[in-house]
């Protein structure tokens, strides 16, 4: 072993093997939840069966195993960590600019590949509800979560929840969204090939917008939204066209509109399951999006 560590939801540790180098993502025996074992299946759902089908870069499955019974998983892929740039391999403003630029680029990518596909008729996504995109659903949850919630922006959450239903349906376009973009999920090639794009254990058909509003509303401070918002908005909708999927402004307005919605609702949900001055300030970011909206 070259070393470990944990994370939220999952362990990881890198091998140097006579395979090759190695990388291990696995479930502790203190994280064996329903939700995260469910991650799990849906990251191995994804890298086996699905990501084989677009040209978004990855770093592939090499193995799996998934225990329901006991709720055990891990997955090994090819350790990258001396071919490729994380995210603190940026030193400058510009560097990190042009970073989330980059990362905006590949969300584009995964979007357009799968908006329309028709692997969405792929038996790994049929009959399984984490794999349907059914805003009624979505719509009813949201709502329900505003009116319970009683934390941190909750009149914020109430209108997001109030206007849901009118803003998932001036934003009628769904793909196959990652789930939890930012920096941190993309590596860049040291030869200078494509940014690969990686864990999608929270990965789900649902609204481009979503994605997007994620990388800026919760990821993003108001200032850097301020600072980095624009180029990224461009780099992300110049590339989704560039590949066949072209949205008018209006259009790309409502899905950004319902995906700070959606992003506000979920967080505010995640601080209720887990509350923490990591989720706090998420929340603040997406609140004082949602504020910027109106």
């Amino acid at each position: 072993m070259v070393e470990s560590w944990p994370g939220d939801g999952a362990n990881f540790a890198r091998y140097d093997t006579a395979h090759g180098p190695l990388f291990l993502k696995y479930l502790p025996a203190g994280e064996r939840t329903t939700r995260y074992f469910r991650r799990f299946q849906r990251e191995v759902t994804y890298l086996r069966d699905l990501a084989p089908l677009v040209d978004v870069p990855h770093a592939p499955l090499l193995h799996a195993a998934l225990n329901a019974e006991h709720r055990r998983a891990h997955l090994l892929t090819p350790d990258l960590t001396a071919t490729t740039w994380g995210w603190g391999h940026f030193g400058t403003d510009a560097e990190r600019e042009a970073g989330l630029h980059d990362v905006a680029r590949l969300l584009a990518h995964l979007h357009a590949a799968w908006a329309g596909h028709p692997a969405f008729g792929h038996p790994a996504l049929r009959g399984d509800w984490a794999w349907a995109w059914r805003p009624e659903e979505v719509t009813q949850e949201g709502q329900e979560l505003a009116k319970r919630y009683t934390g941190p922006h909750a009149a914020e959450v109430g209108v997001a929840g109030e206007r849901l239903p009118a803003l998932l349906a001036a934003a009628p376009l769904h793909t196959l969204t990652h789930g939890d973009i930012h920096s941190g999920q993309v590596l860049w090639p040291r030869d200078g090939s494509p940014p690969l794009l990686i864990d999608y254990g929270q990965a789900h058909p649902g609204l481009p917008g979503d994605d997007l509003a994620h990388l800026l509303a919760v990821r993003l401070n108001a200032e850097e939204r301020e600072r980095y918002g624009d180029g990224v908005r461009g780099a992300y909708w110049d590339e989704l066209a560039r590949r066949g999927v072209r949205l008018s402004r209006a259009e790309q307005t409502a899905q950004e509109q319902a995906g700070v919605a959606l992003n506000l609702l979920a967080t505010a949900r995640q601080a209720g399951r887990e509350p923490g001055e990591g989720v706090w300030s998420a929340l603040d970011n997406v609140a004082q999006a949602w504020a910027e909206l109106a």
